[in-house]
């Protein structure tokens, strides 16, 4: 199982209320409870945001954005094209300073967040991630 505390995440740009006014900057998910879906994400300094999940936006998996950017070439712009491949690079390398390279370069064009980047509600459903909370109330 895969846990979500320490992983990185944009607030969603179109995002239409946040109490933080944190609307397309990336944090780092600080807690996750996924049974009352409320995400708690840091920024650096400042309140923790509470989210749900779908209001998160993380990146897709490597595997998968490589090969649908093989697939979609001939429907995509030449700069979609090199900025999609430039953000898979960038997820070569699993740390911070990389992973927070190619979300800023997914955000700042909308067709490339859109190719590139999943809400984490969606990343949670495909990865099968389950509550760490509620798993450890049931091994008592």
């Amino acid at each position: 199982m895969e846990e979500l505390t320490g992983r990185l995440a944009v607030v969603h740009p179109e995002l239409t209320i946040d109490p933080v006014s944190r609307q397309g900057q990336i944090g780092v998910i600080a807690m996750a409870d996924l049974k009352n879906d409320t995400i708690s994400v840091g920024f650096g300094g400042g309140p923790l945001g509470r989210y749900s999940s779908d209001a998160l936006l993380v990146l897709k998996d490597k595997r998968e954005l490589y090969q649908e950017i093989m697939t979609g070439v001939m429907g995509m712009d030449s700069n979609t094209f090199k900025e999609l491949l430039d953000i898979n690079m960038k997820q070569e390398y699993s740390d911070y300073g990389h992973t927070s390279a190619a979300m800023k370069i997914a955000i700042e064009n909308p067709e490339v967040m859109k190719r590139s980047m999943i809400s984490l509600e969606d990343y949670i459903s495909q990865n099968r991630i389950i509550d760490v909370s509620e798993e450890a109330s049931v091994e008592r």
